[in-house]
């Protein structure tokens, strides 16, 4: 149908399948921290429709409530301006500090060529490096996971400090964005409490690899 075209068309593009670090703002609304920017639209369009925010008299019209002017700074907003203002919330998944990511066409079309050079210019065995490359963890992050396991991929990892932080109930409730350590958490990271999206950050000495090749 033509509806069913459209939202799809708001996601489209290259790369939008990959996995993606989100705003404070953001994840407010869909309630995760991380998730490819198909999945992000998805989401974005269900909470529009179950609160109802379509404006009647012309449907591609958003009418903001107040979770949506906290991302898009207007109170009302059309869904291709919406596509477009979403790219300041979705932030790559390697990016040392998490910020706003490039949006306009050309410059990804750049990025994109730049990336496939350095990909043709690195031995194929590099290329499996990132997210989901396989890495020795610390003494500290194989006592938190207690299986034994002393080699997983970074993805593995996120996904199990979150299931801990979910199964213990640790986002603050008046701000989910927000965990609170408990003991086991304090240990690992040596804080008392932290934003979501910053968790591959606080991984970062965790993983022996990336720290020998920094020093």
């Amino acid at each position: 149908s033509k509806k069913r075209s459209k939202e799809v068309k708001t996601g489209g593009g290259g790369g939008f399948g990959k996995v993606s670090n989100l705003s404070p703002e953001l994840q407010k609304v869909v309630g995760v921290p991380e998730l490819p920017r198909t999945q992000v639209v998805r989401k974005l369009w269900a909470y529009i429709k179950e609160k109802n925010l379509q404006d009647p008299s012309n449907k591609k019209n958003i009418r903001c409530d107040e979770s949506l002017r906290s991302i898009f700074r207007v109170d009302t907003i059309n869904m291709f301006q919406m596509n477009k203002a979403l790219s300041k919330h979705i932030w790559p998944m390697d990016r040392e500090n998490a910020g706003p990511a490039v949006s306009t066409p050309r410059a990804r079309k750049r990025k994109k060529e730049k990336l496939e050079d350095a990909n043709d210019a690195q031995p194929k065995e590099k290329r499996h490096s990132g997210f989901l490359a396989p890495l020795p963890i610390s003494e500290a992050m194989v006592k938190f996971i207690g299986t034994g396991e002393r080699i997983l991929p970074r993805s593995a990892v996120v996904k199990r400090i979150w299931d801990y932080i979910k199964e213990n109930n640790l986002q603050d409730p008046s701000d989910k964005k927000t965990v609170i350590c408990d003991d086991k958490l304090k240990e690992l990271f040596e804080v008392d409490s932290f934003v979501g999206f910053t968790v591959p950050k606080l991984l970062k000495t965790h993983f022996i690899k990336e720290l020998k090749e920094e020093q």
